[in-house]
């Protein structure tokens, strides 16, 4: 039995050849890739890629992050709103979408980020889909705001907060998907060890770099590998739980 893998968190609109990145994703076998939209313009793009290549997977919301680099956003937030209605069909998530207290320093920026934050778990449930987040030094109050919406499924990418809310994901049934960051960073290889193998999903956040190397989809193979070693887990029995958690949490790409 050949399993596949999926990289559950990509910003496929930014690279400049995604031909060979999808070439090169599926030399390894990476066979399907979400794109996660962050700002006002990157909408269309997401959905223009997704209907061009059969391995690309639409998923659109307003990053925290956009409150800071768009001042036009909250005027924007209603037709954004409508695009995403009227492309339901076409897309697998809502994200990606969260808070942000870490990058985002202006704290009078955080209401508005509450706002569109609440507004996008709104339409998630609305349109009842998964949602791919993002909570970096805001962990608190996305776990807290998560309770008063129906969502059918959470991914948490790149986790890196509190650990006592990994153990509270996992009882709620929520995903964390991990970056090629594994291979350095002593956070998230606690995350992988703090997380059971039927919560983890496998992402690279490209084009972000990751010790100067630009991140790609080819590289959750060795996430992957990773995760296996530090886990003691069979590469291929990992390949297998990962690809049915995906399944899952993210049906519309199945």
């Amino acid at each position: 039995m050949i399993y596949i893998l999926i990289d559950v968190h990509c910003h496929a609109n930014l690279f400049l050849t995604i031909d060979k990145v999808i070439e090169d994703a599926k030399k390894v076998g990476v066979e399907k890739i979400i794109a996660v939209a962050m700002s006002s313009i990157s909408q269309e793009r997401v959905l223009g890629l997704a209907s061009q290549y059969n391995e690309v997977f639409a998923s659109l919301g307003i990053h925290p992050e956009e409150v800071k680099m768009n001042e036009k956003i909250e005027q924007q937030l209603d037709s954004i709103i409508d695009l995403i209605k009227q492309n339901k069909q076409n897309i697998c998530a809502i994200g990606e979408i969260g808070l942000d207290h870490h990058f985002v320093k202006d704290k009078e920026l955080y209401p508005l980020q509450e706002t569109i934050f609440n507004k996008m778990l709104l339409l998630a449930q609305d349109l009842e889909l998964p949602v791919n987040l993002h909570t970096k030094g805001a962990e608190k109050i996305v776990f807290d705001t998560l309770l008063s919406y129906k969502i059918p499924n959470v991914n948490i990418h790149w986790y890196s907060g509190p650990e006592n809310f990994l153990k509270l994901g996992m009882d709620r049934g929520y995903y964390f998907s991990i970056t090629p960051a594994i291979s350095y960073s002593p956070v998230v290889k606690k995350v992988v060890l703090n997380v059971d193998k039927e919560h983890l999903l496998l992402e690279s956040d490209g084009p972000v770099k990751y010790s100067g190397k630009i991140g790609v989809p080819a590289m959750v193979k060795n996430v992957l590998n990773s995760i296996s070693m530090l886990k003691e887990i069979n590469a291929v029995e990992l390949e297998k739980q990962i690809e049915e958690n995906t399944r899952k949490i993210f049906p519309k790409i199945f």
